[in-house]
């Protein structure tokens, strides 16, 4: 759903609540905490959202860098026979729900946006028995859906709606992640013979030393030099991008977990870019930061990425 149809639907469900407090933003801190502390949880009710695609959805599954989730509606005149609702006293809404058990997909955590209910575990189970349509006993307050009948019925319509939203949040730009024994072309590669170090090194305002370091892959490019490079050189920015060292794992877990959403989301405000572009230049900063240690071990990539924010004067304190 567009964000200005679903925000208009969230305002017109907050009027029924009869303690519309609760799903305020100070009303979803008092009973979830600061966002940078809250973990994704199996049976938590979240809004994901991606540009101007929003929905809400049930959480069924958690592995490191997606969810399996169920779409969740407030409409509950819209419905259908994989799907159950929920009655008006079961969930913090105050209204039936539907939940779309049978759209039930994996999306990215990155797309995760705000925790707004937790739902019990004998709920979550009835939905994912309905996920993969096995009986389950149905909890107090709760129906299976109604078959659609035609394809012209509305539900059907946002049915195919909820199935093209799931997969625009699917496709939200992930970090690079490094795969073991695959290392990128380098840049010196990528310039070859019509590298001029001298003119490499004027372009991006950093010393030979530092310059080495970057064409052999040691250390990673911003974007900025990314396109200082690009224009200097003439090479598109996508291949000299290409050659920039993929993320550890281990980072790009936390870089993509919803802890850091808003952090992403008012650091492109402020900076005027787009929010992937915001994620991508604070991960790789928290990853120069780690490279410059010595020693084993997994860095503290949150320390990491608050420090690197902290340090840059383009950046903001953050958690």
């Amino acid at each position: 759903m567009s964000d200005q149809r679903t925000a208009q639907q969230l305002l017109d469900l907050a009027a029924q609540v009869q303690d519309m407090h609760q799903l305020t933003q100070p009303g979803l801190a008092e009973r979830f905490g600061a966002s940078t502390d809250v973990e994704v949880r199996v049976g938590q009710v979240w809004r994901a959202r991606w540009d101007e695609t929003v929905m809400l959805l049930v959480v069924l599954a958690v592995r490191d860098r997606e969810v399996q989730g169920a779409p969740v509606t407030i409409d509950p005149s819209r419905e259908d026979d994989h799907g159950i609702v929920v009655g008006d006293t079961t969930t913090v809404f105050g209204v039936a729900v539907t939940v779309w058990a049978g759209l039930t997909a994996t999306v990215p955590n990155r797309v995760l946006d705000q925790l707004v209910d937790v739902w019990s575990d004998s709920l979550v189970r009835c939905i994912a028995a309905a996920s993969v349509q096995k009986p389950a006993p149905l909890p107090a307050g709760v129906r299976r859906g109604r078959k659609i009948t035609s394809p012209m019925d509305p539900s059907a319509m946002l049915r195919a709606e909820l199935t093209d939203d799931l997969e625009l949040l699917r496709q939200a730009p992930g970090l690079p992640v490094a795969v073991p024994g695959i290392e990128p072309r380098t840049l010196a590669a990528i310039l070859g013979s019509s590298l001029d170090l001298g003119a490499f090194c004027a372009s991006l305002n950093v010393s030979q030393a530092e310059a080495m370091r970057l064409l052999r892959g040691k250390v990673p490019m911003t974007m900025e030099q990314i396109d200082l490079v690009a224009k200097a050189t003439g090479i598109a920015s996508e291949e000299i991008a290409s050659s920039v060292r993929p993320l550890p794992a281990g980072l790009v877990i936390r870089m993509e977990h919803p802890r850091w959403r808003s952090t992403w989301t008012r650091r492109a405000r402020r900076l005027g870019i787009a929010e992937e572009r915001a994620r991508l230049d604070g991960s790789y900063g928290a990853f120069s930061l780690a490279a410059r240690e010595t020693g084993g071990g997994e860095p503290d990539w949150d320390s990491r990425l608050r420090q690197f924010l902290n340090n840059s004067t383009a950046g903001e304190e953050d958690a």
